[in-house]
């Protein structure tokens, strides 16, 4: 079973993880130096950059095409008629596709590399290191391993559960998946641990800070429906001070804004020209398969493989007005970034532009040439420098919202909030309106369980979160899906018959889930090794 090598490996050494990343071949095999925790990380500054590497390298396979095929097609914000993404917008996807094994490998290698640190750091750093320093690098492993677990469940629904193998796991043929309260539960163990030991108020390093976990349990809360405590997390991480929403929704795909103010968690790309020649593994790939052209990127890719929706486009059309956050997310033809290939006076969208039939293409985590001001020389072939956000403050500030307005409609665990419920709250207000008014779209004087979750959609569209958002409105749980189908089942997911600027000759395309659908097939590699995982899930017995 891979996990077996990966967990081994994340046990065994730790120095590859270093800020420059981990080669790729690292998490396939046992390490060729003989440098590992038990003889490197003595000083504190070694400790403190321990963690360098929980954020980069091992989630790229994620990040490369399996996280937005999953989240932005299956959700119906973006089509393809690539074979490789393609299927993941009319699930089940075959368990033998490759790209499904990369949604399982990436976030199983983050969590091998932090039960490394979990398991040998306080064993092996000597005295003289100061315990704090210790307790945040084993805070930020905690941080990480849930945000890794986060995505595992909402995509798989029960997974294996490993703190230690070496203890845990005698035979790992032969390991079963644990039930999806447990890995919940996990998940909320490792973020109190990091929530009361990583640092406060660093997050503008690229590092978890104590309101980073905050913010992550608070969400974790609230697909738990337990509303109380995801406001009070929420809270805490607002009126911590240490985040605020940009003034700009535009700025936050800029490159020359990593680690904004409003950056509570990401995935950190980092740019290294002279490693090995390529940047393949260290940079953000999002570019080089979304960018329309050449003219965008300035090299070789731009394979224009992500088109969005017809159902996304006119759900920016719906929210009246709404044309700030549709041009920093989506572009149409004729619109016009004056960021990217500044050298020529900037970019216009061809009025042609349809790669994928949709007469649109995505703008968020396009960011241009590497000669362009915002990226400071940080584009390569298949590797930019922008960072991917795992979670930014506004969602905060939408879930403290959505936290009031689920203990009004106090739904019985498992059923959901209805889509009808609605609130006048002052508090859930000021943060809903906060959201909405930042791009120019008018406040409102109550609001809908509906509404909401359109907020959430333009919001974070093409961020990886609308596939996540629909598979928990039904309740937590709660496998029916019954609203999220009705939801899914009515979005225009066609094509336009005519070029651009004909709208109304649509090829009509509707996609109709069935239950089964909202969580993925595990790999048939991974079943082949390990036929338990096959099976029902078990409950987890935790130490």
């Amino acid at each position: 079973m891979k996990i077996h090598i990966k967990y081994i490996a994340g046990m065994a050494a730790m120095a590859g993880m270093l800020a420059t990343g981990c080669k790729k071949d690292f998490f396939n095999r046992p390490p060729e130096s003989s440098v590992t925790v038990g003889n490197y990380y003595q000083t504190a500054d070694q400790v403190a950059a321990s963690t360098n590497g929980l954020y980069g390298s091992p989630w790229f396979g994620w990040n490369n095409k399996v996280g937005w095929a999953i989240t932005e097609f299956a959700s119906g914000n973006g089509r393809s008629y690539s074979s490789d993404v393609g299927p993941f917008g009319t699930p089940p996807v075959a368990n033998d596709n490759a790209e499904l094994l990369a949604a399982w490998d990436s976030p199983f290698t983050v969590i091998a590399q932090c039960n490394g640190l979990l398991n040998n750091l306080p064993a092996t750093v000597p005295a003289s290191v100061p315990t704090k320093v210790v307790n945040n690098a084993l805070g930020e492993a905690h941080l990480l391993r849930a945000a890794a677990y986060f995505y595992l469940v909402r995509t798989f629904g029960p997974v294996p559960i490993v703190e230690n193998p070496l203890q845990d796991i005698n035979d790992f043929a032969t390991v079963p998946t644990n039930n999806i309260s447990d890995v919940y539960h996990l998940m909320v163990l490792d973020l109190q641990f990091a929530e009361a030991n990583c640092t406060a108020g660093v997050a503008s390093t690229g590092h978890g800070s104590s309101g980073s976990a905050s913010a992550l349990l608070a969400k974790v809360y609230l697909y738990m429906q337990d509303y109380v405590d995801a406001q009070k997390e929420a809270e805490k991480v607002i009126n911590s001070g240490e985040f605020a929403l940009l003034p700009n929704f535009g700025d936050l795909f800029r490159t020359i804004n990593n680690n904004n103010k409003e950056s509570i968690l990401a995935m950190q790309w980092i740019y290294n020209a002279g490693v090995g020649g390529s940047n393949y593994d260290y940079g953000n790939s999002i570019q080089a398969s979304w960018a329309f052209s050449t003219t965008i990127t300035g090299g070789s890719d731009g394979y224009g493989v992500f088109g969005p929706t017809i159902d996304l486009q006119n759900a920016f059309l719906a929210e009246g007005g709404d044309t700030v956050r549709r041009h920093f997310t989506i572009m149409l033809p004729g619109s016009y970034y004056s960021e990217i290939d500044v050298k020529d006076g900037g970019y216009t969208l061809p009025l042609s532009a349809s790669s994928q039939g949709t007469q649109a293409e995505p703008k968020k985590y396009v960011v241009g040439q590497a000669g362009d001001p915002d990226n400071n020389g940080k584009v390569n072939a298949q590797a930019a420098g922008d960072n991917t956000y795992i979670m930014r403050y506004a969602d905060v500030l939408l879930i403290e919202a959505e936290a009031i307005l689920g203990q009004e409609a106090n739904p019985a665990v498992g059923t959901g909030i209805p889509l009808t419920a609605s609130t006048t709250n002052a508090t859930a207000l000021q943060y809903f309106n906060m959201v909405r008014t930042r791009v120019g779209v008018p406040a409102v004087t109550s609001f809908t369980y509906k509404q909401l979750l359109n907020e959430r959609r333009l919001e974070f569209a093409l961020e990886q979160d609308y596939w996540f958002d629909l598979g928990r409105i039904d309740g937590y749980l709660n496998t029916a899906h019954t609203t999220a189908i009705s939801i899914i089942s009515a979005q225009e997911r066609g094509t336009y018959n005519n070029a651009f600027p004909d709208q109304t000759s649509i090829n009509s395309i509707h996609f109709t889930p069935t239950p089964a659908d909202f969580l993925f097939n595990i790999p048939a590699d991974e079943i082949a090794a390990d036929p338990n995982l096959a099976k029902p899930p078990v409950k987890y017995t935790f130490k």
